[in-house]
């Protein structure tokens, strides 16, 4: 499978795993369907990466970080740069709620952190930060196909 293949596949199966949250009976069902979005909304960041460092043949990468930290980048990853930096954005929170949930799980009294309210708001957020991410790929993928 191809760089943009696999990132149109991770967003497909958050998109399912939303959607997945809509019907399901227990809040055990739907914690484990937003971790999985969350998941894959991270995976989908990652993937999203590593098609730009490909379509610029730029030298790999391991860590989100040191490569949005890198000179000279392309405007696309100094887009996502400036997204990771900047506290009100889509890119930044995500990295946060993934990081949170990986040290404690989305279901912990650490909702505190000032990102959401109640645990009902999840799949609302998430569903955000998949439009920003899709939104995304589609301005990135103009532009580079422009050049």
């Amino acid at each position: 499978m191809n760089r943009s293949g696999r990132t149109n596949q991770v967003l497909y199966f958050a998109r399912l795993n939303l959607k997945q949250c809509e019907d399901v009976d227990t809040l055990q069902e739907k914690q484990m369907l937003e971790e999985t979005v969350l998941h894959h909304l991270y995976t989908s960041v990652m993937s999203l990466a590593s098609e730009l460092v490909a379509q610029y043949n730029l030298s790999p990468f391991v860590d989100l970080a040191e490569l949005l930290a890198r000179e000279s980048l392309p405007s696309e990853l100094q887009e996502l740069a400036m997204a990771k930096s900047e506290s009100t954005s889509w890119l930044y929170n995500l990295l946060k709620q993934h990081q949170r949930m990986l040290l404690s799980g989305l279901s912990e009294n650490s909702v505190n952190s000032g990102l959401i309210s109640s645990q009902s708001d999840y799949s609302s957020l998430f569903a955000n930060y998949l439009n920003e991410i899709e939104n995304f790929v589609q301005r990135m993928r103009l532009h580079y196909q422009e050049n």
